[in-house]
C-alpha cells in the first residue's frame, strides 16, 4: 500500500496536544502523555495521528502563531521527546501527521523582528509591508479595505515608521508570509523536508487556500460575518501552482500526504482543482461548517445540512470528512440535540465512515464529548477568538450575559476542553496530578462523557465508534467505492457504495423525528444488515436512526 492509499484507507484522529493528557502534572497536556495513551488510541483502530502545533510559540493563537518551525514548545517536552513519539507510534504500525501554518509566522519569529528592526533586511521581503494611502486630511490610513478573519483591519502599524503597515489576515500577531518571494517557498519547502526526513507521513496544513494574494485591490464588502477581500487570495492561480510545486518537490519523493485546510470558503470548483491537480491528497471545506442557521442558534436544518453533503459528495472526489475539531464545536446542539443524541452521534459516525473521503475524528468525538454546558466565565476563557468577539459586543453595549452566549459561541473554548479518560479523580484521568490546575477548566460532562465508562458499555458510541471503524477498514467498498444518492425525504439521506465486487446501502435519518421508509427501498429487508444503530428492527426510521446494508 503506498502513502495515498494508506490516507485513503484509514481515517485520521486529531490531537490537540494542551488538551490531550498531561504527564509532568503542569496542567498542560504534552508529548509524553501521548506517548502514554498510543495504546488507547490504536485499540481504537486509529492508524493516522494529526498533532495541532507543537512547535515553539507565545501561544497567542495556541500554536497556530509558530515562532520557531524547527524546535517543539517547552511546553509540550522537546525534541528527544518527539523523536521518542515518532518511533513509538511507527512501532504500532500507525502514521504521524504534523500541523503546519504557513500563512503567517507569530510576530516573535526571528525573521519578523529581523524585518521590523531592519527595513533593508531580506526578511522585509518575507512579509506584507505596504505603505497606507492618505485620507483627505493627509493623514495615513490603511493600504486597503480588507478586515481580519479574526475582526477588525487586516493592516497594523510598523512602530516607528510613518505611513507603513503589515498585512495580517488574522490577528497582528500573525504576520502574512509574502509567497511572491520565491524564498518564502524554499524556506518552507525546507521545513518540510526536515520534519519528513525524521519520519513523519506529512502535514495538515493551516489556511493553506489564502496563502497567496493575487493582488491588494479594494475587496467587495459581502455578508457582515464574511472578511472583505477574501477575493483577491482565496485559492489563487499562484495558490494551486505553489502546491503543485510542494507536492514534486517535498511530498511526492518522501511518499507522504499534504491535508489541506481550505478556507475562504473554497467552492467545488475550487476542490476539484486541488485533487485533479495533485494539490492536495485531501482537504477540509467550510460549507457544511458554516451552516449557521442564525446570530445565536447553533442548530444545522437536516435540510441544508443533507443539501451540502450532497453537493460536495457529488462535485468533488475525495473529501476530508469531519463534523468536530478545535475550531468547531462538538456535534451537540449543532447537529444532533434531544433525548435521542446519542443516537445521533452514532448516526453521524456512520455519515463519516460511509461517505467517499478520508473521515477525520476529533479527540474525545470517540466517546461523545460535549461542549460545557453552560459558557465559561471571560476571566476563565484562553481563546483569542472568543476574548475578542467579547470584547466587540460589549463595545456595542451588549448586556454582559448575551456577549458572553455571542462569545461562545463563536469562540473556540468548549472544544478546547481537557479530555477525559475516566470519571473516577477530579482531573478525568487527564493529568499525572490530580490537584493541577488544568490551563482550561474541566467540562463537568466529563462525569458522563468519558472513556472509561464508555469501554466498559457495549452500546456506548465508543463501542459503535470501533467498529463503525473496522467496518470501513474491512469492506473496501466504503473506501474505493461509487457513491450514488437515492431520492428520499428532505430529512432523510441515503445513498449506495459500490466497486465491481461489492456494493452497500446506506439509510440514515439526519432528524430527530420518526420517518416511514421510502418504499423505493423495502428490498433491502431482504439484504444483509452490516450495521445499525439500535439494537431491534422497526418498520419505521427512528431518530437519528442509521443502517448499513450489504446488497
Amino acid at each position: 500500500m503506498n502513502s495515498k492509499e494508506f490516507l485513503k484507507e484509514h481515517a485520521v484522529y486529531q490531537i490537540y496536544p494542551i488538551s490531550f493528557c498531561d504527564s509532568n502534572g503542569d496542567g498542560k497536556g504534552d508529548l509524553r502523555g501521548i506517548i502514554s495513551k498510543l495504546d488507547y488510541l490504536k485499540d481504537l483502530g486509529i492508524r493516522i495521528l494529526w498533532l495541532s502545533p507543537i512547535y515553539k510559540s507565545p501561544m497567542f493563537d495556541m500554536g497556530y502563531d509558530i515562532a520557531d518551525y524547527r524546535n517543539i514548545n517547552p511546553i509540550f517536552g522537546t525534541m528527544e521527546d518527539f523523536d521518542e513519539l515518532l518511533a513509538e507510534v511507527n512501532k504500532r504500525g500507525m502514521k504521524l501527521v504534523m500541523d503546519l501554518v504557513v500563512n503567517h509566522t507569530s510576530d516573535q519569529h526571528p525573521w519578523f523582528q529581523e524585518a521590523l528592526k531592519n527595513p533593508q533586511s531580506k526578511y522585509r521581503d518575507y512579509y506584507v509591508f505596504r505603505k497606507g494611502r492618505k485620507d483627505k486630511k493627509g493623514n495615513y490610513t490603511y493600504p486597503n479595505n480588507w478586515t481580519s478573519n479574526f475582526t477588525g483591519p487586516a493592516w497594523e502599524k510598523v512602530p516607528g515608521e510613518e505611513g507603513m503597515y503589515y498585512l495580517h489576515i488574522f490577528s497582528k500577531q500573525q504576520p502574512d508570509l509574502n509567497w511572491h518571494n520565491p524564498a518564502v517557498l524554499k524556506e518552507v519547502e525546507d521545513i518540510m523536508a526536515f520534519w519528513m526526513d525524521k519520519g513523519v507521513y506529512g502535514f495538515r496544513c493551516d489556511v493553506i487556500s489564502e496563502i497567496y494574494k493575487e493582488s491588494y485591490e479594494d475587496g467587495k464588502k459581502a455578508s457582515p460575518f464574511a472578511p472583505v477581500g477574501v477575493e483577491h487570495y482565496v485559492a489563487t492561480q499562484g495558490n494551486h501552482e505553489i502546491l503543485q510545486k510542494i507536492q514534486k518537490d517535498v511530498v511526492e519523493p518522501r511518499g507522504g500526504v499534504l491535508i489541506g485546510e481550505c478556507g475562504g470558503p473554497i467552492t467545488t470548483e475550487d476542490g476539484k482543482k486541488y485533487e485533479e491537480n495533485g494539490e492536495l491528497d485531501t482537504f477540509f471545506e467550510f460549507d457544511i461548517a458554516n451552516l449557521n442557521p442564525s446570530l445565536l442558534s447553533m442548530k444545522i436544518p437536516p435540510k441544508k445540512l443533507k443539501e451540502a453533503i450532497i453537493r460536495w459528495q457529488t462535485e468533488v472526489d475525495w473529501n476530508g470528512n469531519y463534523l468536530e475539531n478545535h475550531d468547531q464545536h462538538r456535534v451537540f446542539n449543532r447537529y444532533v440535540y434531544g433525548k435521542d443524541e446519542l443516537m445521533g452521534a452514532k448516526m453521524l459516525l456512520t455519515l463519516q465512515y460511509t461517505l467517499r473521503g478520508t473521515p477525520f475524528i476529533y479527540q474525545g468525538q470517540e466517546f461523545a464529548s460535549h461542549d460545557y454546558p453552560k459558557p465559561l466565565r471571560i476571566e476563565e476563557c484562553t481563546d483569542c477568538v472568543t476574548k475578542a468577539t467579547y470584547q466587540i459586543a460589549r463595545g456595542y453595549h451588549l448586556p454582559k450575559k448575551l456577549s458572553l452566549r455571542l462569545a461562545h459561541r463563536y469562540g473556540r473554548e468548549d472544544e478546547r476542553a481537557p479530555m477525559a479518560f475516566d470519571n473516577e479523580s477530579p482531573d478525568f484521568g487527564f493529568s499525572s496530578n490530580p490537584k493541577a490546575k488544568p490551563w482550561q477548566p474541566y467540562n463537568p460532562l466529563s462525569q458522563k462523557y468519558n472513556a472509561k465508562d464508555a469501554l466498559k458499555n457495549s452500546q456506548s458510541v465508543l463501542s459503535f465508534f470501533k467498529k463503525i471503524n473496522a467496518l470501513r477498514e474491512e469492506k473496501q467498498v466504503f473506501t474505493y467505492g461509487s457513491i450514488s444518492f437515492l431520492e428520499s425525504p428532505e430529512d432523510v439521506l441515503v445513498y449506495t457504495r459500490e466497486t465491481k465486487e461489492a456494493k452497500a446501502l446506506v439509510v440514515l435519518n439526519l432528524s430527530n423525528k420518526k420517518r416511514k421508509i421510502p418504499e423505493s427501498l423495502s428490498y433491502y429487508k431482504d439484504k444483509k444488515l452490516l450495521l445499525e444503530n439500535y439494537s431491534e428492527e422497526s418498520k419505521i426510521l427512528r431518530p437519528y436512526e442509521a443502517l448499513v446494508f450489504l446488497l
